[in-house]
């Protein structure tokens, strides 16, 4: 498993962000209903966050298999992280100051801020040191 990952810094990279993706399939696909609580969302919502849910989820598994198997030109896994966690920063600060959303109660949380800079350190450390893997077949 190290050897895969080139270093045992980058193996527990990997497997911080992917406790974190495990801990958002658990809510989205096992446990919409805290969602749905702490966003004010109302129950017509679980249908969508459970959609959202079956992405997290295959997100998940597929880092699982890399995680035992091979990284070796498994760049979109990477970059599409990092994209995932931009777009969602940038609706957080979007909503925030009102340019998106600002007809709607938005809910946006402290925490939430700070995890998708979280997500985004992390996949630049893994795409930026993994390179030579990840762009490899």
């Amino acid at each position: 498993m190290v050897e895969n990952f080139g270093s045992v810094f980058y193996l527990i990279i990997f497997i911080i962000n992917l406790l974190g993706l495990i801990y958002y399939a658990y809510l989205t696909y096992l446990n919409p209903k805290q969602l749905i609580n702490d966003y004010e969302t109302g129950e017509d919502s679980i249908v969508m966050i459970r959609v959202v849910g079956s992405f997290v989820l295959s997100y998940v598994i597929i880092g699982i298999i890399l995680l035992f198997t091979s990284i070796n030109g498994a760049w979109i896994y990477f970059v599409s992280g990092l994209m995932i966690s931009s777009f969602q920063l940038l609706y957080d600060l979007g909503s925030r100051m009102k340019i998106i959303d600002s007809n709607y109660k938005v809910i946006n949380k402290n925490s939430d801020t700070i995890i998708a800079v979280v997500f985004i350190v992390i996949n630049v450390i893994l795409i930026s040191g993994l390179s030579d893997r990840i762009y490899h077949h």
